[in-house]
C-alpha cells in the first residue's frame, strides 16, 4: 500500500536573496498545484544559488515523494534531518518514503522519532501502527491505532486498520463496530463493506454480511462479487 505525502512548509529562514525567495515562493506554487516536476526544478534553482536554503531541500524532498522518486527524496531528507535532527515532521516523512519502500523497521524508526519530538504528531501514532501490521506487530499496531485515536485522529482508514487487527485477533463484534464508523466517514469506500461482511459471516449473520457484499460490489469490489456468486447466489 503507498501513503501519501502531506506537505508541510518548515523552516521559515530568510534571505536578503530576493531570487532566491522568489525561486522558492514559486516552487511552493507548483507543489499547491500538484505540479512536483515543476517544482522540483524550482527548489533545485534555489539550491544552485544558496545551497544552505534548508526548506529546499525538504520541499523537494515531498516532490520526489511524489512522484515516487524514492531514493532521491531520501537524500533530501537525510541531508534535512543531518542539519536539523529535531524536525518532527521531516522524520514522519521520510518515515512515509521508508514505508512506500517497503523498509518497515526504518519507517517505525522515523515515526518514533517524530513522535519522540513532537508527541501529539497523530498521524505518526496511525502510519507507526501501519508499519508494525507489515511487520505482523499486531498488538503494538493496535496500540498505535488507539492512541490515535485517543489524540483525536477520526479517519475511515484509522478505523478501517484497526478493524482489521480486531478481525485477525477473533473480535469480531468489534471489528464490524470500527468498519461501520470508517463507512460513517466514507461510505464510497467498498473494502469496510467487505470486511464487515467477512466477520458477520464469521458470527453467522449472513443476511446482514450479504446485504454488505451488494454494497460493496455496487461499488467495484471484485472480491465481494465473485463471493456473492460462488457462495451466495
Amino acid at each position: 500500500m503507498k501513503y501519501g505525502i502531506i506537505i508541510i512548509i518548515l523552516f521559515t529562514l530568510l534571505s536578503c536573496q530576493n531570487k532566491v525567495k522568489q525561486l522558492h515562493r514559486e516552487g511552493m506554487d507548483y507543489i499547491l498545484q500538484g505540479k512536483y516536476e515543476q517544482a522540483i526544478n524550482k527548489f533545485s534553482e534555489v539550491l544552485v544559488t544558496d545551497p544552505n536554503w534548508l526548506a529546499a531541500y525538504y520541499n523537494r524532498a515531498i516532490c520526489y515523494a511524489n512522484t515516487k522518486a524514492y531514493e532521491k527524496g531520501l537524500q533530501d531528507f537525510n541531508y534535512v534531518l543531518a542539519n536539523c535532527p529535531d524536525q518532527a515532521e521531516a522524520y514522519f516523512n521520510r518515515g512515509i518514503v521508508y514505508e512506500n519502500l517497503g523498509l518497515y523497521s526504518n519507517a517505525i524508526k522515523d515515526y518514533s522519532q517524530a513522535i519522540q519530538h513532537k508527541p501529539d504528531l497523530v498521524a505518526a501514532y496511525h502510519y507507526r501502527g501501519i508499519a508494525r501490521f507489515y511487520m505482523k506487530d499486531y498488538e503494538g499496531a493496535l496500540s498505535d491505532y488507539n492512541q490515535a485515536l485517543n489524540l483525536g485522529l477520526s479517519e475511515t482508514g484509522l478505523y478501517f486498520n484497526r478493524g482489521v487487527i480486531l478481525q485477525i485477533k477473533g473480535n469480531y463484534k468489534a471489528a464490524i463496530r470500527d468498519y461501520t464508523q470508517s463507512i460513517q466517514i466514507d461510505p464510497s469506500n467498498p473494502k469496510p463493506f467487505y470486511n464487515r461482511a467477512i466477520a458477520k459471516i464469521s458470527l453467522n449473520q449472513t443476511e446482514e454480511a450479504v446485504k454488505d457484499l451488494e454494497i460493496a460490489t455496487r461499488l467495484g469490489y471484485v472480491k465481494a462479487e465473485e463471493i456473492l456468486h460462488t457462495y451466495f447466489k
